[in-house]
């Protein structure tokens, strides 16, 4: 990650505020001319009978983008929602677990795993999301190496995004959690289907909060943080993809996507512009294509596999010449 010193809250925008929805909504139209293209097609050729939902998160956005053939071969498991675990769960667990704390009467500097194993314990007493019954589960279970785990990666997430956004909170910054609805949490919509309700294709976005008021005027940022920092490439392309996502959702184009890491410090902002939503829009596009494409025979399904470091630990390595011919020059060097 690249380091951004004195990043704003809510910097220059990188889109006409005027035309923040109008931008928003072309985007819908492109999006969805495309998916229906794209659902049609695979109808046309027998591949989208009895099709499931096809859940077009950042997890497969970025799946495709590294290995379309290591994401088809994924799976069911990895054609929809990928499922929680420790480290999918922790920003989900964090973000609540935060919002409760801010919608306290008297809020002091929070101690970030006291927060967490507080959430956690009611939790799975009386679960009121997908992730608290997630929690929930796993206490029912004893599962309490899950649990621990789950813990502290959320605890890691707390403890990061209060050391990169100080104490306390900016005003203008809300935290995005389902299970709050204080003065210091924001409302999003988080998911979209392109070809309207009942049909295969659901777009999600999934800020972890929202720098400034969500208007028409789209003078607002994403805000994404993470416990550790990626790649400087994965870091582009999630910022893409969550630009696009979020004016799906939103109908309300972000005036930028700002990527925190909790184990550096550093923080870098993206300006949302017509280059970025195109990238967005491309990798929405690309998990409905090679979604479609795996319903489909072809003599060689790693053909268009994308060899590199993470061939070392892919399951489908063994079945796949590039990934081979790629570990064996990498054994020799």
């Amino acid at each position: 990650m690249t380091a951004a010193s004195a990043v704003p809250a809510v910097a220059p925008v990188g889109v006409a505020p005027r035309d923040a929805v109008g931008v928003a909504d072309r985007l819908r139209t492109d999006v969805t001319a495309r998916v229906r293209a794209l659902v049609e097609g695979g109808a046309a050729a027998g591949a989208a009978d009895d099709l499931p939902d096809i859940y077009v998160g950042c997890t497969a956005a970025l799946a495709v983008a590294r290995c379309p053939a290591q994401y088809r071969a994924d799976g069911e498991d990895g054609w929809g929602f990928p499922g929680w675990s420790a480290p999918l769960a922790a920003a989900a667990v964090g973000r609540a677990a935060l919002a409760r704390h801010l919608a306290l009467d008297d809020v002091a500097l929070p101690a970030p795993l006291e927060v967490v194993r507080s959430w956690m314990r009611d939790a799975a007493k009386a679960p009121t999301t997908a992730v608290a019954e997630w929690i929930a589960q796993l206490v029912r279970s004893g599962d309490r190496t899950t649990v621990a785990a789950t813990a502290a990666t959320a605890t890691r997430w707390v403890a990061g995004f209060l050391r990169l956004h100080s104490w306390p909170l900016p005003d203008r910054l809300g935290i995005v959690a389902d299970d709050a609805d204080g003065a210091r949490t924001r409302r999003w919509q988080k998911a979209w289907r392109p070809l309207g309700r009942g049909t295969p294709v659901r777009v999600a976005s999934s800020p972890d909060a929202v720098a400034g008021k969500v208007t028409a005027a789209g003078q607002f940022d994403l805000v994404l943080h993470r416990p550790s920092s990626p790649l400087d490439e994965v870091l582009a392309e999630r910022a893409a993809f969550e630009a696009a996502a979020g004016a799906l959702t939103a109908g309300i184009v972000a005036a930028g996507v700002v990527v925190t890491s909790g184990d550096t410090g550093e923080r870098v902002r993206f300006p949302v512009d017509d280059r970025r939503l195109a990238r967005g829009a491309d990798l929405v596009a690309g998990v409905v294509h090679h979604r479609l494409v795996a319903t489909q025979p072809t003599p060689d399904p790693f053909a268009d596999a994308t060899p590199g470091p993470a061939c070392r630990h892919c399951p489908h390595r063994d079945d796949c010449t590039g990934g081979q011919a790629w570990l064996a020059r990498s054994l020799a060097h």
